[in-house]
């Protein structure tokens, strides 16, 4: 009988620290967010709107209507100096809206350093989100940089494509928005 205590004990004990432990999956986002700090992208955390939320998760028991929103890491790159009037704008997905990219929505309708009429901007932008991991909920174009907003799944994290796929994508992204700001200042210059 003492024995069964004790080995009873020990598995409790055991467990516990078990439980606390990280997973796998846990130590592998870890190595992947330091590895990201390594190559100038931060990472953080904020909530997003799921816009495409299904209607049952919009309204409460109680008929109440709510915002659905999901907490997302934010992976940003920013531009290496000071830029003057870059692009600035926030997509977030929407599979219902056209503009300015299909299955995009401009979020509060702010835009400034590029016009939603800009179609060549636009298409460049859409095909290097294309290129971004595919959970991604929101892109963010700044004052001092780009952001991809999205959700670390397992399936990206451990195929190891993950950080390959957002470094390039945001990169190009940066580099655009560079290039854009540049032709707006020499824009200036010559008025």
């Amino acid at each position: 009988m003492d024995w069964l205590i004790i080995a009873l004990l020990l598995l409790v004990a055991f467990g516990g620290v078990a439980y606390v432990l990280p997973s796998k999956f846990q130590r592998r986002v870890s190595q992947l967010r330091l590895e990201a700090r390594q190559q100038g992208i931060f990472t953080s955390s904020r909530t997003i709107p799921d816009l495409d939320a299904e209607a049952e998760d919009r309204v409460t028991s109680g008929g109440k209507v709510r915002q659905r929103e999901d907490l997302c890491v934010v992976y940003d790159l920013g531009y290496p100096s000071s830029v003057p009037n870059p692009p600035q704008w926030q997509l977030v997905r929407y599979k219902k809206s056209n503009l300015p990219i299909p299955g995009w929505l401009l979020r509060d309708n702010h835009l400034s350093g590029v016009e939603l009429s800009d179609t060549n901007y636009w298409t460049t932008v859409a095909s290097k989100i294309a290129d971004m991991p595919k959970v991604c909920r929101s892109v963010l174009s700044h004052e001092s940089g780009v952001s991809w907003i999205g959700i670390e799944t397992k399936e990206a994290v451990v195929e190891g494509k993950f950080l390959g796929e957002l470094t390039t994508s945001l990169g190009s992204l940066r580099d655009l928005n560079l290039s854009i700001s540049e032709s707006n200042r020499q824009g200036e210059g010559t008025k």
